[in-house]
């Protein structure tokens, strides 16, 4: 059902969210959003000048609504920090259809000043030179949006499939886990790939 016709900002970022949920990220189109608000196109140029501004502030908005776990508590480790913080990024692309994937392309690399002086500043006192902090959340990041992606993009819901005729042991141990692995889950498979970045990222201390 359209909006009733209204042309602010937040009305305009509302319809092209509910859109991308029903119809993906190839699918929303100015056109569309437009319909849902129940105005003309052109209405909306007054508020963004292209599609590619208008799905910048989506993305703004979407991780605003879901990525909640931006900063450091008080007296938080960095492993627990940098790892709730993978957590609530990657549920807040899930929280949307094609939300990885508009995050990778729209969303900016340039983090809010004082999100960034909080999480730099904690990978700083845990031993981190200020080059690593900022390099270790920028692997982090990638590594969360890539996994959400695939996630949200992989054919037949994540299972591995091995198309094979032979019935030897070797292949029969690696059809077997592969089925193990497929009914641990992609939240496992994300977990586990988390905890061994972070454990990797861990500072070297003299």
């Amino acid at each position: 059902m359209p909006y009733p016709s209204r042309t602010d900002r937040r009305s305009i970022v509302a319809a092209a969210i509910t859109l991308l949920d029903e119809r993906g990220l190839d699918d929303v189109s100015l056109r569309a959003i437009a319909t849902q608000l129940g105005i003309r196109q052109p209405g909306l140029y007054h508020h963004f000048s292209s599609k590619a501004a208008l799905l910048d502030a989506v993305a703004d908005e979407i991780l605003d609504r879901w990525h909640t776990d931006r900063l450091p508590a008080d007296g938080e480790q960095w492993e627990e920090f940098v790892t709730r913080n993978a957590r609530s990024l990657r549920r807040a692309m899930l929280s949307v259809r094609d939300g990885a994937r508009l995050i990778a392309a729209a969303g900016s690399r340039s983090p809010r000043l004082d999100n960034a002086i909080a999480q730099v500043s904690l990978l700083e006192d845990a031993g981190f030179s200020a080059t690593d902090a900022v390099l270790a959340l920028i692997a982090l990041s990638r590594y969360t949006i890539g996994s959400a992606i695939e996630q949200q993009t992989t054919r037949d819901n994540g299972d591995i499939v091995i198309d094979t005729d032979r019935n030897d042991d070797a292949a029969a141990h690696i059809i077997a886990v592969t089925r193990q692995v497929v009914a641990l889950g992609q939240d496992h498979e994300f977990e586990t790939g988390l905890a061994a970045l972070v454990r990797g990222l861990a500072p070297v201390r003299e």
